[in-house]
């Protein structure tokens, strides 16, 4: 068995890209492998802003051998009728090169066909090498990459070196043009740290690979230098009795940007602190990469640790420079802070007239009217005590964007307009509604923490969905440029979470009609644009609740149905995972599938089913099923949103639904009686369809 290092030398990547990158040359690494058939015990992607490295251990020292198999004209045409070879036997043995002796028959799909098996030796590794490189390197998926030099190669930074040892032994294998007629050639050459390492050295083994690179400072395991970050880190926070915030993302970021990485720990003016705590670390985290520090209660203390990526002789001079840079960003919050607060969010809504939202669907004024109607139309039914907070919160919501603070920390939209609606004097109500009503902004974002917060969250998201599907900005594929999908997530959370019963078909025609008064739809369009928006929520639903558990056919049962009640789907669906526990399950089911069968078979032969007659029930199986489903109507209704007694009263109709297919011909002769039947079976299904589709869940309960 072999082992394998390949090293991409380059000039910096992007920080945000190399995670992802040491993913997918993991990736392509491990799937061109066994599709070329060399084997391979473990698979390590490291690097650092300057390389990408590959690890492989246990590696095969040659392909498999595989099988080819040919196959030639069918038996009855390769010979005739005295069992000679015909032309085409023999023309198959030739392009086989070999005998027509050598050639064999099998059975192959509907007849017997000349069949020639060859094993074809594998290649050694080191000829499949270089052709697995090369697809990497011409292949390898970037968000942006570049060409440099005169060839039509493109990687995300110009590559300068490349380094190859199998066993110790150079593979030799060349990509792109750098600049130069002549592409980069594999070596034994390693560049360490660019200040930190005397230069270039050369390296004899992958074994010595990351030992080597440590020796010349260079930390080359991303998941090594990021748990070292975190570490350092921790202590020096706990140097001034604090609590370092490391947000996830900010900790792979650093790891991204250094190769050696130090924590260092600074201090800023105490004075800065009367700023809000969100804009000293967005201020610090977003722009310097620096981490913030709390105290025990979670109050910003004076200090930050910035992470180096060098061994200062003297750590205090690069302290300093991380201070000065940091007091000139606090500087212009402090600025913005005492500006900004000069005037009202109220005075600031006329501004908002010439901020254009999306240029076909009007300004920010416009959408914080439109807001408003949808504020307050939700605040009615979720919370009638806070329509008027609901309605100044919509109408002040998007004010912030206006101000020097959210211009200079975009980040801080929402969170600085509560600050000062507080300060304005508004009712801390309406001021928190403001603050959070971005939320949820992703999967894992905090949702809105009181109901009239909700509600202007839900409002501004829906008046999103409803303009841009309206003016045809819906996603496709994988472009979303409005968010629409994280928008429709998002509502999604807020209902299930907050447990909110709120039918979504009302608020989107009120959210269409004010885009008719604005002259962006046509009345006649508004029907269409909710279906399609709900359509869209239910895309959304299905893979919410997938990922909770529930099965596929749970979630497609309710959803048939077209609800527009998110919250009171996923309470069906939830229903429903427990009535596949019931012993009347799998009969219930194919029944409700025979009865769907029949029905629309009905209705594509064109017949119209008609209102159900007891008169002409005159079997006993037919007159009970049509008591019972009735009295179980009666009782589902009853029930109201408690699905889980509704589908105990359903379970109860089996034993009524089993007598009629047993003693019962529905498609009488008698058309009047087929009809009656028909109608009968169409209250049974539309009875189960009160809460879900049953004739789509699976047969059998898993």
């Amino acid at each position: 068995m072999s082992h394998f290092l390949w090293e991409l030398g380059c000039e910096e990547i992007p920080a945000r890209m190399l995670p992802d990158a040491l993913n997918n040359l993991a990736s392509m690494m491990s799937t061109l492998l066994q599709e070329a058939g060399i084997s391979f015990g473990s698979l390590s992607t490291l690097g650092t802003p300057r390389r990408l490295a590959v690890l492989i251990d246990d590696l095969a020292t040659q392909q498999a051998d595989r099988q080819e198999i040919r196959r030639g004209p069918p038996v009855d045409r390769a010979f005739d009728a005295a069992g000679k070879p015909t032309g085409a036997a023999l023309g198959f043995a030739k392009s086989c090169g070999v005998s027509i002796e050598a050639i064999g028959q099998e059975e192959m799909g509907k007849g017997v066909y000349l069949v020639y098996r060859e094993t074809i030796p594998g290649s050694p590794v080191a000829q499949v090498l270089p052709l697995v490189m090369d697809k990497v390197v011409k292949t390898f998926s970037w968000p942006k990459s570049m060409r440099w030099g005169s060839g039509e190669f493109r990687f995300v930074r110009p590559i300068l070196t490349m380094t190859a040892l199998l066993d110790g032994e150079l593979l030799p294998f060349s990509v792109a043009q750098a600049g130069s007629s002549q592409g980069v050639t594999t070596g034994r050459t390693v560049a360490g740290h660019r200040f930190m390492s005397p230069g270039p050295f050369e390296i004899h083994g992958p074994q010595e690979y990351a030992s080597l690179l440590r020796q010349n400072k260079v930390m080359v395991d991303f998941q090594e230098r990021s748990d070292l970050i975190r570490e350092e880190v921790t202590k020096q926070a706990a140097g001034v009795q604090g609590t370092a915030i490391i947000d996830a993302g900010l900790l792979s970021e650093n790891a991204c940007l250094t190769e050696w990485p130090v924590a260092l720990r600074g201090q800023f003016d105490p004075v800065y602190l009367d700023i809000p705590k969100e804009v000293l670390v967005t201020s610090m985290k977003n722009h310097q990469k620096y981490f913030a520090v709390v105290d025990q209660q979670g109050k910003l203390l004076p200090n930050f640790i910035a992470i180096a990526n060098i061994e200062a002789p003297n750590p205090q001079v690069l302290i300093n420079g991380y201070q000065r840079v940091l007091k000139a960003r606090l500087e212009d919050a402090a600025f913005y802070w005492g500006e900004d607060r000069k005037k009202s969010l109220q005075e600031r809504q006329e501004s908002l007239k010439s901020v254009v939202f999306q240029a076909r669907l009007g300004t920010l004024y416009q959408k914080s009217q439109r807001i408003r109607s949808l504020a307050e139309k939700m605040a009615a039914q979720l919370a009638p005590n806070e329509i008027q907070q609901a309605a100044k919160a919509a109408l002040l919501c998007k004010c912030d964007l206006v101000t020097g603070m959210v211009g200079e920390f975009p980040e801080l939209q929402g969170i600085m307009g509560g600050y000062y609606a507080r300060h304005d004097g508004e009712e801390d109500s309406v001021a928190q509604a403001i603050a959070q009503h971005y939320r949820p902004q992703g999967a894992a974002d905090e949702l809105p923490t009181t109901p009239l917060a909700t509600i202007l969250s839900l409002a501004d998201k829906l008046d999103t969905l409803a303009g841009c599907f309206g003016v045809g900005l819906a996603p496709t594929g994988a472009k979303d440029p409005f968010a629409l999908r994280r928008a429709a997530l998002g509502i999604i959370r807020m209902l299930l979470n907050g447990q909110i019963s709120l039918p979504l078909q009302p608020l989107l025609m009120e959210a269409c009609q004010r885009f008719v008064e604005q002259g962006v739809l046509q009345a006649g369009e508004v029907p269409s644009i909710c279906q399609t928006i709900l359509t869209f929520f239910h895309g959304r639903l299905e893979p919410y609740l997938r990922g909770e558990g529930l099965e596929y056919d749970l979630i497609d049962a309710v959803l048939a149905l077209a609800p527009d009640n998110l919250y009171d789907a996923a309470v069906r669906i939830r229903s429903l995972a427990r009535f596949k526990g019931m012993a009347s399950y799998g009969s219930l089911v194919a029944a409700n599938k025979r009865i769907a069968n029949i029905l629309n078979k009905s209705v594509e032969e064109g017949v119209v089913i008609p209102t159900l007659n007891p008169q002409l029930l005159s079997q006993e199986a037919e007159q009970r099923l049509v008591q019972e489903v009735t009295a179980v109507g009666q009782q589902v209704t009853a029930a109201g949103s408690d699905y889980g007694q509704a589908l105990d009263a359903l379970a109860t109709l089996r034993e009524a639904i089993d007598q009629f297919f047993d003693a019962i011909l529905v498609m009488d002769p008698d058309p009047a009686i087929r009809g009656n039947r028909l109608a009968l079976l169409h209250q049974v299904r539309e009875t189960f369809r009160r809460v879900a589709d049953i004739s789509r869940l699976a047969p059998e309960a898993a």
